[in-house]
């Protein structure tokens, strides 16, 4: 009894969880959150994080503690100028500390290069955020789209055995010959074959969508039809678009945040020609034991042999092969690259915009012209369909008029999505969120 209750108790939750929808927004805050390349690039940026850390300290100084012990054997000249048998051992404590005091500049670039560095990679991460965003679009659109193909196609179905069932009626009556019985059901089979299919499709777009949003299966996944009143006319133009989107798009401030960087490369390699000041200071000591000879005791010889030191270091660059001037001439050309890379962004940025305002505005005409399409067709349905009960008109004719509203209606159904996918495409280069 308990087990048959755990288990109707497992079903429900399982029943309750396929029933929750989902809208647009929320498939993507979830493929966004679990997406393993959004993970991988998080990643990345937190590794930016731990460089620009790591410059940041770069003035710090560099302290260092080393202890060493040395023992010899064997025979030995000693201070009477003989050779004797002795054992040896020595030991040295010191600790030793380094600052670097002028580098040319060359810590203030590192510094900055690696705030840039990681303003970039933050950009990375939302221009794959938006990336993925498109493709759960896409995916939940098409999803809703092959949804009402299967409801259409049910329909369709249900139209053609509704006459059969008035077929049968008038063959009874002797209106209809015996023949349009097989006639409608070849219709019929062929209406459920066309529903198997558009099941099929439904059910392998779901599953895409489910992958998207790393659903272990497309059974627990529901979304939420979008409303009527989100299809709004296509306003404004490219260039409008283009103005409002090139400031906002993450991959064109990546690709500025990098050009500065560049620049800072450029900097870092200069400053070799430059000379190099640094601060070091230490202190030290050390015990020697020697066999068979009378040793100062080991307290007494560290307080004895402390030492300290300090000092500065100038290291002057002379010549270098010319490795300084082609490191920079090197950072010059990778700053050149940079800039064409961001050129070559903004040009696809703007072909891009331009595709989708024009796909936008067709999607709209064709989206008009699929509604008065399916109106006229279903006019010519209705009055095949009281022709064909009154005798006047065969079973092909209803058929062909059935199946041309039938044709209409989906392509009705494909425009809108289209024209619904299309404008939030172009909302999305404006700088509105996709929900």
């Amino acid at each position: 009894m308990k087990r048959l209750a755990l288990s109707l108790f497992l079903v429900l939750a399982l029943h309750a969880v396929a029933q929750t929808p989902l809208n647009l927004q929320q498939c993507i805050a979830r493929a966004t959150e679990r997406n393993l390349q959004m993970q991988q690039a998080e990643l990345a940026r937190r590794q930016q994080e731990i460089g620009l850390n790591s410059s940041k300290n770069a003035r710090l100084p560099h302290v260092s503690a080393s202890v060493g012990e040395h023992i010899s054997f064997g025979r030995g000249l000693t201070a009477n100028n003989t050779y004797e048998a002795r054992n040896t051992s020595s030991a040295s404590f010191s600790v030793g500390a380094s600052m670097p005091l002028y580098t040319g500049g060359r810590i203030g670039h590192e510094r900055e290069r690696a705030r840039l560095n990681l303003a970039a990679a933050t950009a990375d991460v939302e221009r794959l955020r938006e990336n993925l965003s498109l493709q759960v679009a896409q995916a939940y659109l098409q999803t809703l789209y092959l949804a009402d193909v299967v409801t259409q196609s049910e329909e369709n179905l249900r139209l053609a055995e509704r006459q059969a069932v008035r077929l049968r009626q008038a063959i009874a009556s002797g209106k209809k010959a015996e023949v349009e019985a097989a006639e409608a059901a070849a219709r019929i089979a062929q209406d459920r074959m066309a529903l198997v299919q558009a099941e099929t499709n439904h059910r392998l777009a779901l599953l895409e969508l489910s992958q998207l949003l790393e659903f272990p299966t497309p059974d627990s996944l529901a979304v939420v039809r979008p409303d009527e009143s989100e299809l709004r006319p296509v306003m404004g133009s490219p260039d409008e678009t283009f103005l409002l989107s090139v400031g906002d798009r993450p991959a064109i401030r990546a690709a500025d945040l990098r050009i500065k960087a560049a620049e800072r490369e450029v900097g870092i390699a200069r400053t070799d020609y430059l000379p190099k000041l640094s601060l070091n200071a230490g202190i030290g000591t050390n015990y020697y034991n020697t066999s068979g000879v009378n040793n100062m005791a080991f307290g007494r010889q560290l307080k004895d042999n402390f030492s300290q030191s300090i000092g500065l270091s100038l290291n002057i660059p002379i010549f270098n092969a010319h490795t300084t001037r082609n490191n920079v001439r090197s950072a010059r050309l990778a700053l050149f690259n940079r800039q064409l890379q961001r050129e070559e962004e903004k040009k696809a940025l703007f072909k891009e915009i331009q595709n989708a305002f024009y796909n936008a505005r067709a999607a709209e005409q064709k989206y008009k012209a699929a509604k008065a399409a399916e109106t006229a067709a279903e006019t010519a349905l209705a009055a095949v369909t009281r022709k064909y009960e009154n005798g006047k008109a065969n079973g092909t004719e209803f058929d062909e008029a059935r199946h041309k509203h039938f044709n209409a209606a989906t392509d009705r159904i494909a425009a809108r999505y289209e024209f619904l996918f299309r404008t939030k495409i172009l909302d999305f280069y404006r700088g509105e969120a996709l929900q």
